[in-house]
C-alpha cells in the first residue's frame, strides 16, 4: 500500500517574475502596507479567485501503453516529481526504487538513478527531487544525508550535507539565486516537550554546493509542545510547514491563516494573512475516516481484526480543535505558492490555492478524483493518475481557468 495511506498524522531562485499573471478581483477587501520594510498583505476575509481545472485532454500520459515505464508506487507527498518548463518530467517511483525522466515527444524513458550503494545511487526508497535547470536534477538522498546532482541523466556531483550527523536531519526545498540549497531541519522524531510552553523551533539554512558549507539564516515554529494529558492520537497534529519559492523560504503554521516569505538570508520580505472561518472535524467525518482506515489495514493479508481494532483504538475524536488551515506547501517555476488544504486518507479531497509572490490569490485548483498533484511548471501540472484497479500512471495537463 502507498506510504501516504498509512500516514496517520498528515498535515503532511531570486524572486521569480510573474508578469502576465491575472489579478482577479477578490470579494474580500485587502489592506497592503509597509511595516519596517516588510510588506504586509491582509485580507479581511477569504478571496474568491477563479476555479482552475485540467484541460479536457492531457498533454501526454505515461505508464498505460506498451513501451512505457511501469510505475509501481509514487509517494505523492514527498517532492517525488519535477516538471520542467518544456513539459518533460522526472519522477521517483517508491515501488521500483528508481528515478526516471519522461517527456512528451516519445514513449521512451531515461533511468537517472536507483536505490543502492554505488555511485549515483541513493539510500532508502524515495529521494526528494528539485530542478536545477532544464537539464539538471537535484535528488536529496535523505538516508545518507547527501544531495546527488545530475545533468543530462549523468551524475556530476555528490555533496554530503554539512552537519549530516545532526539527529534531526534536513529537508531540501529549492535553490536561491546564487545556486545555494535552501533547506530546513526535518521534524524531530519522538515526543518533544517544551519547558516554557512555546513551539519547538526548526531552522532554515542554505548550503553552498561549492564550499560544502551551511549557513543557518533563521528559526521558525516547527512543532507545538506536546499536551500534558492525551488519551489517544488525534486525526491531525498542527505543525510548521516550510518550502522554497522563487529563491526564498516560505513558512506557515497550520494553526494560523498566515504565510511568511523570507529571503535566502533569513530577512522577512512579506507576510500575508487571511481570515477564514475555522473548520471543525465532525463526528460523521471521523467515523468515515475510521471505517476507511479499517478497510486499508485489512488489505494487509497478515492483519487480523483484533490487530486492526487495537491500532484504531489508539485514536481519539477531537471535535473542539480547529482543523489545520492548510496541509501542504510547494511552488512552481514562477514562484507561485500552491497551498494545499488539510486532508487525510479517505477524509477529504485535496485542493490547492495558488498565490502569487506578491500575495495575490490567483486561483483554486480542484484536482479530479484519482489525480494527485506532484509538481507544476509553465501552467502545466504533473500528477499521478490511479485507476479503479489501483494501477498508476503519470500525466501532464495544461491548467485552464486562469
Amino acid at each position: 500500500m502507498r506510504s501516504d495511506r498509512h500516514a496517520i498524522l498528515l498535515l503532511t531562485a531570486a524572486l521569480a517574475a510573474c508578469q502576465g499573471d491575472p489579478r482577479p478581483p477578490a470579494d474580500a477587501s485587502v489592506n497592503i502596507e509597509d511595516s519596517a520594510g516588510i510588506r504586509i498583505v491582509e485580507y479581511a476575509g477569504v478571496p474568491s479567485p477563479p476555479t482552475l481545472s485540467l484541460a479536457a485532454e492531457p498533454f501526454y500520459t505515461r505508464g498505460t501503453q506498451e513501451g512505457d515505464y511501469t510505475f509501481q508506487n509514487i509517494d505523492e507527498g514527498n517532492l517525488s516529481g519535477v516538471l520542467y518548463p518544456d513539459g518533460s518530467a522526472a519522477v521517483a517511483d517508491w515501488g521500483n526504487q528508481e528515478v526516471v525522466r519522461i517527456g512528451p515527444r516519445d514513449r521512451s524513458f531515461e533511468l537517472i538513478a536507483q536505490a543502492g550503494e554505488g555511485p549515483g545511487e541513493y539510500g532508502g526508497r524515495s529521494p526528494r527531487l528539485i530542478a536545477g535547470g532544464q537539464d539538471t536534477l537535484l535528488a536529496q538522498d535523505t538516508w545518507n544525508r547527501r544531495v546527488l546532482q545530475y545533468a543530462g541523466g549523468s551524475l556530476i556531483a555528490t555533496v554530503r550535507l554539512p552537519g549530516a550527523n545532526d539527529e534531526t536531519g534536513s529537508l531540501l526545498h529549492g535553490l536561491d539565486g546564487d545556486g545555494h540549497l535552501l533547506m530546513t531541519s526535518s521534524w524531530p522524531s519522538g515526543r518533544r516537550e517544551s519547558s516554557d510552553g512555546r513551539w519547538i523551533a526548526g531552522r532554515m539554512f542554505r548550503v553552498d554546493l561549492a564550499g560544502r558549507t551551511a549557513d543557518t539564516v533563521a528559526s521558525y515554529d516547527q512543532l507545538p509542545p506536546e499536551p500534558t494529558v492525551r488519551t489517544g492520537l488525534p486525526l491531525f497534529r498542527h505543525g510548521g510547514l516550510a518550502s522554497a519559492s522563487g529563491g526564498e523560504f516560505v513558512f506557515g503554521r497550520t494553526d494560523r491563516p498566515e504565510l511568511v516569505w523570507r529571503r535566502s538570508d533569513g530577512t522577512i520580505r512579506q507576510i500575508m494573512r487571511w481570515n477564514p472561518e475555522p473548520v471543525y472535524t465532525t463526528l460523521e467525518a471521523w467515523e468515515r475516516w475510521i471505517a476507511c482506515m479499517r478497510h486499508a489495514y485489512l488489505q494487509d493479508p497478515e492483519a487480523t481484526e483484533a490487530m486492526v481494532e487495537q491500532s484504531l483504538g489508539r485514536f481519539e475524536f477531537l471535535g473542539d480543535e480547529p482543523e489545520p488551515y492548510f496541509g501542504r506547501i510547494f511552488s512552481d517555476d514562477r514562484g507561485r505558492i500552491w497551498l494545499g488544504n488539510f486532508t487525510a486518507f479517505c477524509y477529504k479531497s485535496r485542493s490547492y490555492t495558488v498565490i502569487a509572490p506578491d500575495g495575490t490569490w490567483l486561483g483554486v485548483f480542484e484536482p479530479p478524483e484519482g489525480f494527485a498533484l506532484l509538481a507544476t511548471a509553465n501552467r502545466r501540472v504533473l500528477g499521478v493518475e490511479t485507476d479503479a484497479m489501483e494501477v498508476e500512471s503519470v500525466a501532464v495537463y495544461e491548467v485552464v481557468g486562469w
